[in-house]
């Protein structure tokens, strides 16, 4: 972990009972200590299917949230002209 020097978005769901925010904050402040990241956190009361728990961010009441991940993914991603990293390439 301590390799990795991309930026990274941590989300926690705050209802997650598993891994609340505090627990994705020492974690990554210990395992990704040369990363630059920022700790998100994702509030039920966002969505209106309600809760979102541990898994809940991959069901389809969660994919109003999807778009701000994919607008972060897009701001972070390599400038053109160089390759991603080869376990991101498609084939």
């Amino acid at each position: 972990f301590a390799r990795v020097r991309v930026p990274i978005a941590a989300a926690n769901a705050t209802d997650d009972a598993w891994a609340p925010p505090r627990s994705r904050d020492a974690f990554m402040a210990a395992g990704y200590r040369n990363a630059p990241w920022t700790a998100v956190d994702l509030a039920p009361a966002s969505l209106a299917g309600g809760a979102i728990g541990h898994t809940g961010y991959f069901r389809r009441h969660a994919a109003p949230l999807w778009d701000a991940a994919l607008d972060w993914l897009a701001a972070h991603a390599a400038p053109t002209g160089r390759s991603a990293p080869r376990a991101a390439r498609r084939v």
